[in-house]
């Protein structure tokens, strides 16, 4: 039975182990249509996708960003970062070690491109000018729900430097006018995969009514 938007919201989940099974074309396509009807910022609906097979091409994306570290470094690195939840870190304990075998091992990897005009990173003077930006993350919202839908999970890893962007923008040949916000891998989930706990969150404490004035009470309306 097909899930219905509620159902595959709640079933949406970030999967870094992803079985050895391919996503059919047909499916990946119906997921991106999906991913295709959020809203633009211009009208103009200026999405691009560059889906990665190659195995060559896609361990030359990974030398781009790939740091290796020791466990003891990564602890070193997050207790520098002074998380305080315990759900939050283990995440980034388990996460940080496959950002390169989450691409290199994704059923589906895709580097999604959106037209800007000018640098993302370039001086802002306001929210407005990060409309490109914004759309693009309604597009990928609308991917990783509708794959829930179908029992395909996935995640992002933000392009996060100049040099990074540098180098998948020379890998995969994208256009100068386009900017890359992040890779997206998607695939199923091995059989032994372990969802990490997240962390709760109780609406009601985070609706406030005509103004914020401290912390709502539960049930409030």
């Amino acid at each position: 039975m097909a899930m219905n938007v509620y159902e595959a919201i709640a079933a949406r989940r970030t999967l870094r182990d992803f079985a050895s099974r391919p996503i059919d074309d047909w499916l990946l396509r119906r997921i991106l249509e999906a991913g295709m009807r959020a809203p633009t910022n211009n009208h103009l609906r200026e999405w691009h996708f560059v889906r990665v097979d190659d195995p060559r091409q896609r361990e030359r994306l990974v030398r781009g960003f790939l740091e290796e570290r020791t466990e003891g470094e990564l602890r070193e690195l997050l207790d520098g970062w002074k998380m305080a939840d315990e759900r939050q870190y283990a995440m980034y304990l388990d996460a940080v070690p496959k950002q390169g075998s989450m691409i290199l091992g994704a059923g589906a990897l895709l580097v999604p491109c959106f037209g800007s005009r000018g640098s993302l990173l370039g001086e802002k003077k306001s929210l407005h000018e990060l409309n490109a930006f914004a759309s693009m993350w309604a597009v990928l919202e609308n991917i990783l729900v509708a794959a829930a839908s179908e029992g395909i999970f996935g995640v992002t890893k933000i392009i996060s430097t100049p040099e990074e962007t540098a180098h998948v923008r020379d890998t995969l040949a994208i256009p100068g006018d386009y900017e890359m916000p992040c890779y997206l891998a998607l695939g199923y989930p091995r059989d032994d995969v372990v969802w990490l706990e997240q962390v709760p969150i109780d609406v009601d404490e985070r609706i406030h009514v005509d103004r914020w004035s401290g912390r709502p009470r539960a049930g409030s309306r």
